[in-house]
């Protein structure tokens, strides 16, 4: 079984993206906007997504399993 991950200067560039998701989201849109908190939830999913994948040992955004039989 392998594992595929991004780099880890590129999974933190993901997670600074999502941080500029966050910022935008917050400065630009109504605070009375329940799409302000769908914004908001989909920034933190990929800042914690990004992050899992830079620094978990086991931050693989694709496993690849091999049958190596015959």
């Amino acid at each position: 079984m392998a594992r595929i991950r991004p780099s880890k200067p590129m999974a933190l560039f993901g997670a600074v993206v999502g941080l500029a998701i966050l910022v935008f989201g917050f400065v630009n849109m109504p605070k009375d906007s329940g799409f302000l908190y769908l914004w908001m939830a989909v920034g933190l999913g990929v800042v914690g997504f990004n992050l899992w994948a830079a620094f978990s040992r086991r931050g693989a955004t694709h496993v690849i399993e091999e049958d190596r039989r015959g």
